[in-house]
């Protein structure tokens, strides 16, 4: 059927739908990816999944592993990160840094590290803007601001040296300009 790859076998012949696909890929996976050498282990790939199967663990009875989806986002200058097509206040300290943001039990949570650095109720509602107003108290505010909050960052950039370039007159066979 398809040789060495399954997506170049479909050249010229179009699945009449999902169930068909995956019915072909199915029986490719068996019936060729299955029964060749494994280019890592130089295996025959079904007998190297009997030989482990028999060493597996059961996972009956187990909890499921916990998974949350964590995404990273970088707080705005005027203190919010999106989530969801919303935006959720942080604490101002935070702005211009990287956060996780994740949903966890109906709220979205807001990590800087390990430290939960905000916690909303998720709005049923997608853009809405979400506020806590103790993120915001004692917020150094740009004078330009009218009707956005805008925080005006200080020492956020790497500190440049500055040094005269008189030092360097003539070491570069002419003068420094």
């Amino acid at each position: 059927m398809f040789a060495g790859n399954f997506l170049c076998g479909l050249q010229g012949k179009e699945p009449a739908g999902l169930a068909e696909l995956n019915a072909e890929l199915r029986h490719w996976v068996w019936k060729v990816a299955n029964q060749r050498v494994h280019g890592t282990t130089h295996e025959v790939v079904q007998e190297r999944w009997q030989a482990e199967q028999a060493q597996l663990l059961r996972t009956d009875h187990r909890p499921s592993y916990p998974y949350v989806e964590d995404e990273l986002r970088k707080v705005g200058r005027d203190a919010y990160v999106c989530w969801q097509g919303s935006r959720y206040s942080v604490p101002w300290q935070f702005v211009g840094r990287s956060v996780w943001v994740h949903e966890r039990a109906g709220d979205v949570e807001v990590h800087y590290g390990a430290q939960k650095i905000a916690a909303h109720n998720k709005t049923l509602h997608g853009h809405r803007t979400i506020t806590q107003p103790e993120h915001h108290r004692g917020i150094p505010t740009s004078a330009r601001a009218e009707r956005k909050i805008l925080i005006h960052l200080q020492n956020m950039s790497p500190v440049v040296e500055v040094r005269s370039l008189a030092a360097y007159e003539g070491a570069f066979g002419g003068d420094a300009q």
